[in-house]
């Protein structure tokens, strides 16, 4: 009875082991799996971040636009365009002319674009009486922002 007992227990003991090794393979495929949901997570929540960015940004022009209704009627906000790296001029503390804060207007906007946005940019269009404001950036991390990036684009009136 004695050797009967031996060879059971030392089988056993053997596919324990064997048991062992298959659970943390099997935990360990499990664990990457999580690690990359969050990965993917992190991902989405990051360019969520972005858009919830741009759209502040095209809001906060088309505030500025309500606000200086003098130059958008004289046509001061009618065709801004992005360009690099700008010095923007601020307006003197006594005040300043439409057009001059329309342009630092332009100029701080897409300084801050640059700035808040992945290589973001942003241009303003009017069409009849509505402004057309875009906000750009480099939504598939290319290097560039074309066509083929995502973005903001917001309709607003006088």
């Amino acid at each position: 009875m004695t050797i009967f007992s031996y060879h059971t227990r030392s089988r056993a003991s053997g596919f324990s082991l064997l048991e062992v090794l298959i659970t943390i393979i099997v935990m360990s495929f499990g664990l990457l799996g999580i690690a990359g949901l969050l990965i993917k997570g992190m991902g989405f929540n990051n360019a969520s971040y972005v858009r919830s960015v741009a759209t502040q940004q095209a809001y906060d022009m088309g505030d500025r636009i309500r606000a200086n209704a003098a130059g958008a009627r004289a046509g001061n906000y009618n065709a801004i365009s992005y360009t690099a790296n700008q010095t923007c001029n601020a307006c003197p503390a006594a005040g300043c002319a439409a057009n001059i804060l329309a342009a630092y207007d332009a100029c701080y906007w897409n300084t801050q674009n640059e700035t808040l946005l992945p290589m973001g940019r942003g241009t303003i269009t009017r069409d009849g009486d509505e402004f057309v404001i875009s906000v750009k950036w480099d939504s598939n991390k290319d290097g560039v922002v074309d066509g083929d990036d995502k973005g903001i684009e917001l309709r607003t009136q006088l």
